[in-house]
């Protein structure tokens, strides 16, 4: 019997298919990209004002804008702290300053009067050895008035009381017209005993305006000032 050598036939080596696989990764890149995007849009359907949206509606935007603007809220105090002047000093008087043979109206209380501060912003030689009351007469249009009489009465700490001052005189409390009377050389406290009335050289311009002192050193000093009803 013949001898045959049975050799094992050397099977071919099977080639890997590098162009199926290229193609398998980039379809399953493809699908996940389109479901990314699917859910991106979806996302900014159901939500247009959300942050991913790179074109927010308008109305969104507005919103957004007018909730980041600061706000401020200045409240504005119309009695003056004992270091500042009253509000009246700020009153710019016009050209024309009337003069008392042409005041023809009465006289009332301007709003804000009085109001009490420190006497030292004034009178810082004093100390607090002050008590008194100034300010000024303004016309309708807000010029102030000089050479008008203010008068107070009534009584202190058991005294009578009737003193006066000149509008324009008290060249203190700088540009203006403003009068000065001192009622004593302490603070000393008082309740609606006291009594300021404006006159001019035709008469008496206003009505007695019943006022109150305090024995406080920070508030020694009383503005009262008269305004012209038109």
């Amino acid at each position: 019997m013949d001898e045959f050598d049975f050799k094992k036939e050397e099977q071919p080596r099977k080639r890997l298919r590098l162009g199926s696989a290229t193609w398998n990764c980039a379809t399953i890149f493809l699908v996940l990209c389109t479901l990314a995007a699917i859910t991106f849009f979806a996302l900014l359907f159901l939500n247009p004002e959300s942050g991913l949206n790179p074109f927010p509606p308008l109305a969104a935007t507005a919103t957004q804008a007018a909730s980041s603007t600061p706000t401020s809220s200045v409240e504005v105090s119309s009695t003056p702290s004992s270091t500042t002047e009253p509000s009246a000093t700020a009153t710019q008087p016009p050209t024309a300053i009337p003069t008392v043979e042409q005041l023809g109206g009465t006289f009332e209380i301007q709003d804000g009067s009085p109001s009490a501060v420190d006497s030292t912003v004034f009178h810082p030689e004093l100390g607090c050895e002050f008590l008194g009351v100034a300010g000024q007469a303004f016309s309708a249009d807000g010029a102030p008035i000089p050479d008008l009489q203010v008068q107070i009465t009534g009584s202190l700490d058991g005294q009578d009381i009737d003193k006066s001052g000149l509008s324009g005189a008290a060249t203190q409390y700088g540009a203006g017209s403003y009068y000065e009377v001192q009622l004593a050389s302490q603070p000393i406290a008082s309740d609606a005993t006291l009594q300021v009335t404006l006159f001019g050289a035709a008469g008496q311009l206003s009505d007695p305006f019943t006022f109150s002192t305090t024995d406080s050193c920070q508030e020694n000093l009383i503005f009262i000032n008269f305004v012209e009803q038109p």
